[in-house]
């Protein structure tokens, strides 16, 4: 009976130590086409937010909602900026990027990279229709969230039913805005 137990223990630990070392291997031979993956959807998203893009060099970044800040210089000159910006929705933190553009103090796109957001209503923002309204908005004026059509440059319409991540993203373009415009607007970098 005991050579029984040690019989299969030896046969589970066997299989444990081949299962071990199957997925070991298998993670060594995918970390790199995943970094490589990761890496792709990044620039992928840097264009996305702007699209005159150059060569990037990272800025400090201030802290609070600001969690990364690249310039973009293209042929020698700065053309742009891009902000990735954390701020709290409904669901927790959004996690997205905004991009700006020097030579005319704009909005050049958004893209949200990660939340927890409510399927259906806050989840809503990563949709292309609803971040396309931030594109050319001017950087002079503070945006503001509005459930109506917007009738001036700085309103954004508010997804239906998500206000709260609606806010959430126009709070942090606005103190990535606020912190651009104090720092790089016009030259001043």
């Amino acid at each position: 009976m005991k050579n029984i137990f040690v019989k299969f223990t030896g046969i589970l630990a066997l299989t444990c130590g081949i299962s071990v070392a199957f997925v070991a291997g298998a993670n060594e031979v995918t970390k790199g086409i995943i970094a490589a993956k990761q890496e792709a959807d990044v620039k992928a998203a840097y264009r996305d937010v702007l699209p005159q893009l150059g060569d990037l060099t990272k800025e400090k970044s201030p802290g609070g909602l600001i969690a990364d800040i690249e310039q973009s210089k293209k042929d020698g000159k700065v053309n742009g900026y891009i902000y990735t910006v954390e701020p709290t929705g409904y669901g927790g933190k959004v996690t997205f990027m905004v991009g700006f553009s020097t030579p005319d103090n704009k909005i050049t796109g958004i893209k949200v990279l990660s939340h927890s957001e409510t399927p259906g209503l806050g989840a809503r923002s990563t949709e292309p229709e609803w971040q396309q309204q931030f594109k050319g908005k001017p950087l002079k004026d503070a945006l503001v969230v509005t459930k109506q059509t917007p009738s001036k440059d700085n309103e954004i319409r508010a997804i239906t039913a998500a206000t709260i991540t609606s806010r959430a993203v126009v709070t942090g373009i606005n103190e990535a805005r606020e912190h651009y415009m104090k720092n790089y607007a016009n030259g001043k970098d």
